[in-house]
């Protein structure tokens, strides 16, 4: 093995070849071997350069998404969790270990109401959320700030379930 000292104080093997070309193979291989994953690869890529911010709305687009947008009743969504909050911290104060008692019982409905009703108002939210989405189309600066913001929301998810 013919090892030659750097100036750095490493060692270099004089024998292993330079690794841009290997890679350079490696890349042709893959490519000519997975010819649908490449082509759907580069046509993400050139879809992401061409739109890569979202194109922009128009004066009526933005108009309706915003109208259709200001229609969600955010405060009545902070009010339905809120009272699930309370039903749910009531009802897990009530509750034994084994057991359930009436007074327990009625806890227990009383935040699986509260559960629905919160569920009902998200749901339709998002329902509303979603009919102004269609106004602006998926390629949209709407569109494509809500992919990132995604994307970002699952990261902070995947490191937070790291610690669970």
């Amino acid at each position: 093995m013919d090892n030659r000292r750097q100036p750095g104080g490493t060692i270099a093997n004089a024998s292993m070849p330079p690794m841009g070309p290997l890679v350079v193979q490696g890349v042709k291989s893959f490519a000519k071997h997975n010819p649908i994953i490449t082509s759907t690869y580069l046509f993400g890529i050139v879809v992401l350069l061409t739109v890569g911010t979202g194109t922009k709305l128009t004066f009526d687009q933005q108009n309706q998404y915003d109208r259709i947008m200001s229609t969600i009743d955010l405060d009545a969504e902070y009010d339905a969790a809120s009272r699930y909050a309370a039903a749910n911290n009531a009802y897990y104060h009530s509750k034994g270990w084994f057991s359930c008692d009436s007074y327990c019982q009625r806890n227990k409905k009383r935040m699986e109401n509260s559960k629905k009703e919160v569920d009902a108002v998200r749901a339709e939210g998002n329902a509303r959320m979603s009919d102004a989405k269609k106004v602006a189309g998926l390629f949209s600066e709407v569109g494509v700030r809500f992919w990132l913001q995604r994307q970002r929301r699952n990261k902070v998810i995947s490191r937070l379930a790291f610690f669970l």
